[in-house]
């Protein structure tokens, strides 16, 4: 199966609360020339996850979705030992893309539809493994995300696009601009209007910078962010922490 990343269209991130960014923001999945691909395989004798992944397995989020599976569904317990996963992984990491959080979400989804569990259990249960996998397990194309990930209203865009994505040769690491957010004191304001505009409209009407709250906290951290920018010109975007540009395809 082809899994697509995410890009954020718009990311307006809140002052912290409770140790955490709340954040407003559209994602749309990026279906386009960058993409993994799964393939996973039931009943095999013992658990497996297989590809070119930079992290050991204990800290793959796949590997995290099926402990926490395991918690949720402990009749099912040893059927999830018993799954084969083989990726291959072209979606880049520490990019602003939600790589990770897709396989995650990809995994849950065929697990939900192998043994039988709602939609509605794999979305509660989302959350708990990263922020961006209950996008990826709701299945839509486009969406008004908020709170810490968990919050997913599907927007129903009138056309869908095809982005190009820009990745450079450096990845950016989200704590770091985290940290960079904080240092910098910014006071972001809720862009309640960005909600109700088309992700083209949004992209017409603002830049990188008005769009995305991050974008001076990742520069801040990594400068070599206002190169790439200088570099592609105007009309590119930038998605998540960091560090891919995009534009819709042209």
């Amino acid at each position: 199966m082809k899994i697509f990343p995410k890009l954020n269209i718009f990311l307006n991130v809140l002052a912290l609360q409770d140790g955490m960014h709340p954040l407003f923001s559209r994602f749309v999945l990026a279906k386009g020339d960058v993409y993994d691909e799964m393939e996973i395989c039931f009943n095999q004798e013992g658990f497996q996850i297989s590809g070119n992944f930079d992290c050991a397995m204990e800290q793959n989020l796949i590997f995290h979705a099926k402990e926490k599976l395991k918690v949720a569904f402990p009749h099912l317990a040893g059927e999830l030992e018993s799954i084969h996963i083989e990726v291959e992984k072209k979606i880049p990491c520490g990019a602003g893309l939600g790589g990770g959080s897709a396989n995650a979400g990809a995994f849950l989804l065929e697990v939900g539809r192998e043994f039988g569990i709602s939609k509605e259990d794999l979305m509660n249960l989302a959350p708990k493994i990263g922020s961006d996998v209950a996008f990826f397990v709701s299945e839509y194309e486009s969406a008004n995300v908020s709170g810490i990930g968990e919050v997913i209203e599907e927007f129903i865009e009138s056309n869908h696009y095809q982005y190009e994505i820009f990745t450079p040769s450096f990845s950016c690491n989200t704590k770091v601009v985290y940290q960079a957010f904080d240092s910098l004191n910014l006071s972001p304001q809720i862009k309640l209007d960005f909600l109700n505009l088309s992700s083209v409209e949004l992209l017409h009407r603002y830049d990188l910078e008005e769009l995305n709250d991050l974008y001076l906290p990742a520069c801040n951290a990594y400068p070599k962010l206002l190169d790439v920018a200088k570099e592609l010109g105007e009309g590119w975007f930038f998605s998540g922490s960091g560090s891919s540009f995009f534009r819709i395809k042209r």
